[in-house]
């Protein structure tokens, strides 16, 4: 196994676990070389690649030495994914895991659409138990319902703009002079004056729009990302993010940007991911989380270079850092506990992670340096060619076994590691909200936002006009409610928190 590149990061124990935990799980769940292997169904996000047939033939040729499984892996387009999979949880399709964050699928345990894995994890998680302390597993609950396992990926980035190389070099862009948003604008002024039918930067109303992602340093989301903290290091008081200044004030610029043309003219309706933009080659920039590794990762997934500018000196490790990207078994699952079992499996396979994540050795990517794990296109084939790509580690269960990007530093996973570590704890990290009782004002405060947040977030529409009718209908629909429920939730839990410490 190419392994080197990963000292630091992924134990001894957590490598040899795959065989220890396949050992453990075959143990209890009875499975056999005689049964009629059973299917896993994975569901992720992402672009469909055209190779998912073949690629899911080499990983069922493990699957079926190891555990006498196979994997049928399904992937939702981003821009559907919540409808599709909705869609699966409520219907009598098979679906075994699949990928979410915590506030969705704390609304999916709550209408009895996935099982608790407390039991599971205890009995087949042999790997998830080598990677996570007891307490992070454990945190993920309600009442002692473990409703998901985290992915094993980098929890902290910076918000910052990728700038595309090659542009930055021909209008002699000077980057050291962009310090905060705002000093993009020259910058766009003299990109679009060469570049008429390009767009300056890419915008949506989601949360891998720009506002959002600026908001990575600017507050904690608490989940639902309505009731937030604002200086969340230092501050515990919940207040709706979208009566803050800043959110006005981010949004205001948005539009500002939108209005001169730097922006998509479809931005509040654009569903289609960042990669695909930019793959276009008619996008000139993005806002988004920075991280080791990440310019090797932008190159791989668009054909691009860029050059990235940070607008904050940390990122902050949020109350749902373990949360962020879970996976969650579904209540439809024909058998749970094979269902965990290859899950856990996958989180100790380096061949499962890169097949997944990259596809067929010799097909889809070639070693560069193989010492290192860092890889390439083979020749003749780039990132609009290439038949299996998927280039979404930090999705997948186990991120710290994937191979590097050709370009990446071989110790990227260990800078992630203290990057993670070296991020300001919010003080409400590790602390997760249960809207039980507000059922009702949820569902109307997420119709509201689903009017409203795309178009102004996106900076497709003037803040100063939508905003007081976007806070007042939030108003209406019980927003408060949600907000004063959260504060006593996050005021308990840190109460209960420092008398621990006085116990100990």
């Amino acid at each position: 196994m190419k392994k080197s590149w990963m000292v630091g990061m992924v134990s001894a124990a957590v490598a040899a676990g795959v065989m220890s935990g396949c050992q453990e799980a075959d143990g209890h769940s009875g499975s056999g070389k005689d049964e009629e292997p059973y299917t896993m169904t994975m569901v992720i996000a992402g672009t469909r690649q055209r190779g998912e047939a073949r690629v899911e033939e080499k990983i069922n040729e493990i699957l079926l030495r190891e555990l006498n499984m196979k994997l049928d892996l399904v992937i939702l387009p981003w821009e559907s994914r919540n409808r599709e999979l909705q869609l699966m949880l409520t219907g009598d399709e098979k679906i075994d895991c699949f990928y979410t964050g915590y506030a969705d699928a704390i609304q999916y345990m709550k209408k009895g659409q996935i099982v608790d894995l407390s039991g599971l994890v205890r009995d087949y998680g042999a790997n998830l138990k080598r990677i996570f302390r007891e307490e992070d597993l454990e945190g993920i609950s309600v009442d002692g319902f473990v409703f998901g396992v985290p992915a094993h990926c980098e929890g902290v980035s910076v918000p910052a703009v990728f700038m595309r190389k090659d542009l930055v070099e021909k209008y002699h862009i000077d980057v050291t002079k962009v310090h905060s948003p705002r000093d993009l604008e020259p910058i766009f002024a003299l990109v679009q004056a060469g570049e008429p039918d390009m767009t300056m930067l890419f915008s949506n109303g989601s949360v891998n729009g720009p506002l959002y992602r600026l908001g990575s340093a600017a507050y904690d989301p608490l989940g639902d990302g309505i009731g937030v903290l604002m200086d969340p290091a230092d501050s515990t008081e919940v207040v709706n993010l979208y009566e803050t200044p800043w959110y006005r004030d981010t949004a205001g610029m948005l539009y500002e940007w939108y209005k001169k043309g730097y922006l998509s003219r479809e931005a509040a309706t654009e569903n289609r991911g960042w990669d695909a933009e930019l793959r276009t080659g008619t996008v000139f920039s993005m806002i988004t989380g920075d991280h080791p590794g990440i310019l090797s990762e932008l190159e791989s997934s668009t054909g691009y270079e860029f050059v990235a500018v940070d607008f904050a000196r940390q990122g902050i490790r949020r109350s749902n850092y373990y949360g962020d990207i879970i996976y969650c078994i579904a209540q439809n699952s024909e058998n749970p506990a094979k269902a965990m079992q290859c899950l856990d499996f996958i989180y100790g396979s380096e061949e499962i992670m890169n097949l997944l994540n990259w596809g067929v050795e010799g097909t889809d990517y070639v070693f560069t340096d193989e010492e290192n794990g860092l890889i390439t296109f083979p020749d003749g084939v780039d990132a609009y060619t290439v038949d299996y790509s998927l280039n979404l580690a930090w999705e997948l269960p186990n991120q710290y076994l994937s191979y590097l990007w050709e370009g990446s530093d071989p110790g990227v996973y260990e800078e992630m590691g203290e990057a993670n570590r070296r991020g300001a704890a919010s003080r409400a990290f590790g602390f997760l909200f249960d809207s039980t009782g507000l059922e009702v004002q949820e569902a109307a405060v997420a119709a509201v936002c689903d009017r409203y947040a795309p178009s102004i977030s996106s900076g497709a529409v003037d803040p100063e006009a939508y905003l007081p009718r976007f806070v007042e209908e939030l108003k209406q629909a019980g927003v408060d409610d949600i907000i004063k429920a959260k504060q006593e939730q996050l005021d308990a839990w840190l109460l209960a928190r420092e008398e621990e410490k006085g116990d100990r």
